[in-house]
């Protein structure tokens, strides 16, 4: 009976081990890094949290290549980033895709356009064109709205947009207003006669309710099935990177493998940007 009671108490344990009860994790972590994913970061931070209470999450929104710097340097044990790896960053950084995003751009109520073409957005944010007659508009100054260098969003509209068609030689142009975030690029473009900018497509809705547009790309609208058909020609991915492999059992290998569970990504639609494909 011993021997029984022994064995039976032995297999509730090994079963209650392997269900995860006993791992319990721990601490106080710092994450930081791209404004972007922020929103649904938050609110999966939230809900972490909740699941897991002995753990104490922050994020720092600083921008993607402020945080994969501060990765690298052991400031963050993760980061987010809206924008691909570099060569260099990939030695050492492993990026995790946890979400899909499409980058709209977006004008000022003033402005008449409701499509341009890819090649005509890069000759605006290279200072190519810079009057909206020269695309059939009004005779009047385009003001470029731009992220600061830090962000990810500027990095990847560069990539995807710009330098496809003009190359590392030809630059962003100078002649711009420059924003710190999403949210600041909507509300300069929708008080700022004559503008355009780029955001997240989470927040193009911030400018139509202020009464501006987003615009088609080549006659392409920018929706969710577009941006998973990959029809929309300003989409991306975003990231959570790890220094190294995440670790198993650690609290940055399980918060990714919280966002990329069916809770997770239900967090990431309900902040309006895309779950990745079921496979």
């Amino acid at each position: 009976m011993k021997r029984l009671c022994s064995a039976g108490i032995a297999l509730a344990f090994s079963l209650v081990a392997a269900s995860g009860a006993f791992a319990q994790l721990s601490g106080s972590f710092t994450f930081g890094g791209s404004t972007t994913v922020a929103p649904f970061v938050y609110a999966a931070i939230e809900q972490f949290q909740k699941d897991n209470t002995g753990v104490k999450i922050s994020y720092e929104g600083t921008g993607s290549g402020a945080g994969l710097t501060s990765l690298a340097a052991g400031q963050y044990s993760l980061a987010g980033s809206s924008a691909e790896l570099s060569a260099d960053q990939l030695k050492t950084l492993v990026p995790t895709t946890v979400a899909l995003d499409g980058l709209t751009p977006v004008v000022n109520k003033s402005v008449k356009l409701s499509n341009i073409s890819k090649a005509n957005l890069a000759a605006i944010f290279t200072g190519k064109i810079t009057n909206w007659k020269e695309l059939g508009g009004a005779d009047s100054k385009i003001v470029v709205v731009n992220r600061d260098e830090s962000s990810g969003t500027y990095k990847a509209f560069w990539e995807i947009v710009c330098q496809k068609d003009y190359g590392k030689a030809i630059a962003y142009t100078k002649d711009a207003i420059v924003a710190k975030e999403n949210g600041e690029v909507a509300a300069k473009v929708a008080s700022t006669p004559g503008s355009i900018g780029y955001v997240g497509m989470a927040f193009a809705e911030e400018v139509i309710k202020a009464g501006g547009r987003s615009l088609m790309v080549d006659g392409v609208k920018d929706t969710i099935a577009n941006v998973v058909a990959k029809k929309w020609p300003i989409s991306r991915s975003l990231y959570l990177v790890t220094k190294g492999a995440p670790v198993a059992g650690s609290v940055e290998k399980a918060f990714i493998d919280f966002i990329l569970s069916a809770k997770g990504q239900a967090i990431v639609k309900s902040t309006d940007f895309i779950p990745l494909p079921k496979n």
